[in-house]
């Protein structure tokens, strides 16, 4: 089957692979539209710190089951979206049902061979189905919207919360229609203008464009003085993190989403002061199929984060697009 390979850093290639057989618990998934995720970027850039190469990337994905998981109803023919995440059902983490931090984790397109392929193994268990009147174009998302779903569980913002966003890409315009669909005010703050703007049209009370415009002042008068009761850093960059904590009220809390390798120096005394929580949030867990009936519902459409649906054959294309003009593209798809 056709499949895109990772060898290493900046190196990526079609390549015909032996399609999976499913063993135990697994069920084979044909690929109907998988998306390129900011991980993924991160993967061939060389700077995802958990990729094991060489490796088929991707785990956003809507697909068509082909063989298993008849005892979970998953029909040959059925569509059904992916919850990527391969827990070890023994740590701790997973003994308390947070799956997501299982301390033994293996990510589908991270550590096992993942959905920029004509087909795919998963877990019956991570498999949720589609309703029939969801389209595969607005259900391919549903997977980064499950992540925003579980930093919303971590932040609890309240309806009427005023809740600033650090960070306009896909996780962070998810961030935003899972917010909003929870009834909290939001402001978005990001360097690119296009993103930004598209941020307004999706219904952000407040851009900042953090390039030109000091983001925790704007967000400091946006409140009135108070500060906002939830920050999500999607980011992951020491002057973002800090800026998240600077944005927050006293009271308040930090949910960190972005991935930071490095050490990030915080005023201690601000934590006390503030009297801050700050949590990080990780992947998602009980979350794609509550996102599955939001989407079926109509309470998310994040199809204008869509900027195009390519065929596999554009995939080196489609990663220059994403590193070289982020302002432009900010959720691209592709089809086998």
């Amino acid at each position: 089957m056709r499949a895109i390979l990772f060898d290493e850093a900046y190196a990526a290639r079609p390549a015909e692979v032996p399609e999976p057989e499913p063993g135990a618990g697994e069920v084979l998934v044909r690929t109907r539209l998988t998306g390129i995720c900011g991980s993924d970027m991160h993967a061939y850039l060389g700077s995802q710190p958990f990729f094991v190469y060489p490796q088929i990337p991707g785990h956003e994905a809507v697909g068509e089951v082909v063989a298993g998981g008849r005892e979970r109803g998953l029909q040959p023919g059925r569509r059904v979206v992916l919850d990527p995440t391969i827990s070890c059902g023994a740590c701790r983490p997973c003994r308390l049902g947070r799956y997501n931090c299982c301390v033994n984790i293996r990510v589908i397109g991270v550590h096992a061979p993942g959905t920029m392929a004509e087909a795919f193994l998963a877990p019956a268990e991570r498999l949720h189905l589609v309703p029939d009147d969801l389209p595969d174009e607005t259900a391919v998302l549903a997977e980064p919207l499950s992540i925003a779903l579980h930093a919303l569980d971590r932040g609890e913002p309240a309806p009427g919360d005023a809740v600033a966003i650090v960070g306009a890409g896909a996780i962070g315009l998810s961030l935003l229609l899972v917010a909003l669909a929870r009834g909290a005010r939001c402001a978005v703050c990001d360097l690119e203008p296009a993103r930004l703007a598209l941020a307004g049209r999706l219904g952000a009370e407040l851009t900042v464009d953090g390039a030109h415009t000091d983001a925790v002042a704007a967000v400091t008068e946006w409140t009135d003085g108070e500060g906002a009761a939830v920050v999500f850093e999607a980011v992951g960059s020491p002057p973002t993190i800090r800026a998240a904590a600077e944005m927050a009220a006293p009271a308040g809390r930090v949910v960190i989403l972005g991935l930071c390798r490095e050490d990030v120096p915080l005023p201690g005394a601000m934590f006390v002061r503030k009297e801050l929580e700050v949590v990080g949030s990780r992947l998602h867990r009980n979350t794609v199929q509550q996102v599955v009936a939001m989407l079926a519902e109509g309470r998310l459409d994040p199809r204008p984060m869509l900027t195009g649906i390519r065929p596999f054959a554009e995939f080196q294309s489609a990663l220059d697009d994403l590193r070289e003009r982020p302002g432009e593209f900010v959720k691209i798809i592709l089809r086998p």
